[in-house]
């Protein structure tokens, strides 16, 4: 892709509109989405076809590759017969110089990297936790997202016996439910993590509570959320916490499945449920 002079920046910039600029963002902020998750987020199928709103969503991303401000993978989300929906996109050095304009960042340049298999699927499956969320709250009447920080926002630090420790969640949402507040730091477990990682985390949001940073915001701190992928991998990251937290402190965590994620943020995490 051919380097973008500043002038022609300039002149791009003028041409977006409101929902260009959205989309660029909230790209830019997860790194890597889906188009597939872009349509669900931006193009929701309100007044037309759940292919409809694929169509258009595919159409305005090919024109923002056009102007050179996003790009896709060459590798597909499901393989060769992915198609446009198994794109995965990402926004390109000149995305992030035109998003940089008018601030104190501007003219900032940073090398993009390619994204370790691995990294990738964990990217993407924070996006659709954020993407699911968002949904359920524009659905359900009752309820509100309050509150969203993306990485390294949600990201939180703290001092433990003279070291200075740095705890970094995937999410932190707010969200509200029947006139309810609900805290909540998420963490998106691919299965790949051992127990002893899940056990050092958990120390340090068992730490970072201590310190009562959190609370002095809110009065409360927040239920720190596993979504797990499966039922196997949900009971052995419960026993294990359990085994190792259930005398010395306050309950905090819980863990679900994907398919629990919209009852869990509707009802909020009930007492009995946390370990």
């Amino acid at each position: 892709m051919k380097r973008i002079s500043n002038l022609q920046l300039g002149q791009i910039d003028l041409s977006l509109t409101p929902l260009d600029r959205h989309i660029l963002s909230t790209l830019k902020e997860f790194r890597y989405m889906k188009t597939g998750q872009i349509q669900q987020l931006f193009y929701p199928p309100l007044i037309c076809t759940p292919r409809a709103a694929l169509t258009a969503a595919t159409r305005n991303l090919h024109r923002l590759k056009r102007l050179g401000l996003v790009n896709h993978l060459e590798k597909k989300v499901g393989g060769v017969m992915g198609g446009s929906q198994g794109l995965i996109w990402f926004v390109t050095e000149a995305g992030s110089r035109l998003l940089l304009i008018g601030t104190e960042q501007e003219g900032t340049r940073k090398r993009l990297q390619e994204p370790s298999p691995l990294f990738l699927r964990h990217i993407l499956a924070v996006a659709e936790c954020y993407i699911q969320i968002a949904t359920l709250c524009k659905k359900e009447p009752e309820m509100n997202l309050i509150k969203i920080e993306k990485e390294p926002l949600c990201w939180r630090s703290y001092d433990y016996q003279g070291r200075a420790i740095s705890l970094r969640p995937d999410l932190y949402l707010e969200t509200s439910s029947a006139g309810y507040n609900d805290y909540w730091f998420i963490e998106m477990d691919l299965g790949t993590e051992s127990t002893r990682d899940i056990l050092e985390k958990c120390k340090r949001y068992h730490q970072y509570r201590l310190s009562s940073n959190e609370q002095k915001k809110n009065g409360v701190f927040p239920v720190v959320l596993f979504v797990v992928p499966d039922q196997e991998r949900k009971e052995k990251i419960t026993e294990t916490i359990k085994d190792n937290f259930r005398v010395k402190t306050t309950r905090i965590f819980l863990i679900i499945t994907p398919e629990e994620l919209h009852k869990t943020i509707k009802n909020g995490a009930l007492p009995d449920a946390l370990c």
